[in-house]
């Protein structure tokens, strides 16, 4: 078994519930054919870099997993049938390297301008 790295693309309006269970699929799939899952992350709506299907967001999900060459050409036909993917790539993670974390975005905060206040230079 080798490691790999599937990030896939979901549609952006879809309800919570549903990204739960494309995730939850994924899961069963990968651990029913005998891969073991290192970790499924939901790395939130962003931007896409060009417009795909008419849409210029998408829901990006991150599934690290242990696995054999068959389960992925199974999980890409699956992603592959599946509506809600606008895209996916996956990538055979080399033996001794670290899985990349997404950079977390700051939270936007409404930064105000400092009032200068009167009398004082």
């Amino acid at each position: 078994m080798h490691r790999y790295e599937t990030l896939f693309v979901l549609l952006p309006g879809l309800p919570e519930a549903q990204v739960r269970e494309t995730m939850d699929r994924t899961r069963r799939l990968i651990e029913g054919m005998g891969g073991r899952i290192e970790d499924i992350d939901d790395w939130g709506t962003r931007d896409l870099a060009y417009i795909i299907r008419n849409q210029s967001q998408g829901n990006y999900i991150l599934a690290v997993y242990d696995a054999a060459p068959e389960v992925v050409v199974e999980f890409e036909r699956t992603l592959k049938l599946a509506d809600e993917v606008l895209r996916f790539i996956s990538l055979r993670v080399p033996e001794g390297r670290a899985v990349r974390k997404p950079i977390r975005r700051p939270a936007q905060v409404e930064q105000e301008a400092p009032v200068a206040e009167e009398g004082m230079q």
